[in-house]
């Protein structure tokens, strides 16, 4: 009977350490909010490197006789392979602007999905 009763004390003594614990860690962020803020972060960086490689293939097209294209379906036509290059992480498209003969713009929505936000992703070329 004294070992069941240590036992509980014990196994209690335990929970409300965890408890503590939790607690504390509870002000700071914890391991899985930690993990989803680095998968959002990548998930921007992926999004940026989508872009640059987008850049590449539109500046390669514009190499050629064409110049830049009007639209991302044309550059489509010429360059069948870019494919999935024109979603951004997030299964949006994303958004061409010919600024210019030579220069360009490529925007993704970002996270939230929804273009002319704060969150957007945009780079001029």
């Amino acid at each position: 009977m004294k070992i069941r009763g240590l036992l509980v004390v014990v196994l209690l003594a335990a929970v409300v350490a965890y408890f503590v614990w939790f607690a504390k860690s509870g002000n700071d962020k914890g391991g899985l909010r930690t993990e989803i803020d680095r998968y959002a972060r990548t998930k921007v960086k992926l999004a940026e490197v989508n872009l640059e490689s987008l850049a590449r293939e539109i500046l390669t097209c514009a190499a050629g006789e064409q110049g830049l294209p009007e639209s991302l379906k044309e550059l489509q036509r010429h360059r069948p392979s870019i494919g999935m290059g024109l979603l951004d992480p997030w299964g949006k498209a994303v958004t061409y602007e010919k600024l210019s003969d030579s220069s360009f713009r490529l925007r993704s929505a970002g996270p939230d999905g929804v273009f002319e936000t704060a969150d957007d992703i945009v780079k001029d070329y």
